[in-house]
């Protein structure tokens, strides 16, 4: 897995105006998570069904969220070691895409 400051260095480095998607997979959690970067702030939410999602809960940057009591108590700084994978655009995987995302974001993992 990616540390922290290579997770933030990737996400720096994404556009924002696209609002990308970046879906998070855990090992001691069924449900997967996910935040979008704006402009201004970003957003966490639960994924799932219609009856598991829980919308989206609005930061103002990526240390906000990530130091923040958020949804089914996570506070994802202490959670970073329970954390399998990292998906980006729901396509590039941090384990298995190291290439492309260099490629894409400049970061080498």
């Amino acid at each position: 897995m990616i540390s922290y400051s290579k997770f933030k260095e990737i996400f720096n480095n994404i556009d924002s105006n696209r609002e990308p998607e970046i879906e998070f997979y855990f090992k001691n959690r069924k449900n997967t998570y996910m935040i979008i970067k704006y402009n201004d702030y970003v957003t966490f939410q639960r994924c799932g069904i219609k009856g598991e999602q829980s919308g989206e809960i609005k930061f103002k940057s990526l240390d906000e969220l990530c130091n923040s009591q958020t949804i089914d108590n996570i506070i994802l700084i202490n959670e970073w070691n329970n954390i399998e994978d990292i998906l980006f655009d729901f396509t590039f995987s941090v384990v298995d895409d190291k290439e492309e995302i260099f490629n894409l974001y400049g970061v080498e993992l």
